[in-house]
């Protein structure tokens, strides 16, 4: 039986990150995957507005990984908070106005008519 090892976990959540970017619509999207002593088990970091976010992972989710305890859904949802983190982050800007909240719903809206779309073709 074949040892898992970190490099294996990481091209596990990469197909992951390959099968979803289409369904979600983040072809351009560049989405790296690290291991990162700080993050609890998995996060993402976003860095609104740019299309370059992370995926990070504890040694904990690792070893669920490695005992076949982690889902897939875990990954799913990291990718979805690039749809939804715009909102979130303009929601906590000191200084931000109507007009941009309502731009950056439209643009979640939009974004989640286009899933729909990519799953019914």
């Amino acid at each position: 039986m074949k040892i898992k090892t970190e490099k294996d976990f990481i091209k596990w959540i990469n197909d992951l990150i390959i099968l979803y970017k289409p369904i979600l619509g983040l072809e351009l999207q560049r989405i790296k995957v690290t291991k990162d002593k700080e993050t609890k088990y998995l996060s993402i970091k976003f860095t609104y507005p740019y299309l370059d976010p992370t995926i990070n992972f504890s040694n904990e989710a690792f070893e669920d990984w490695k005992e076949g305890k982690l889902e897939e859904d875990s990954i799913l949802h990291e990718l979805c908070h690039c749809l939804t983190d715009p909102l979130y982050s303009k929601a906590f800007e000191r200084f931000t106005s109507h007009n941009e909240i309502e731009d950056e719903r439209e643009r979640l809206t939009d974004k989640i008519a286009v899933i729909v779309r990519n799953l019914l073709k």
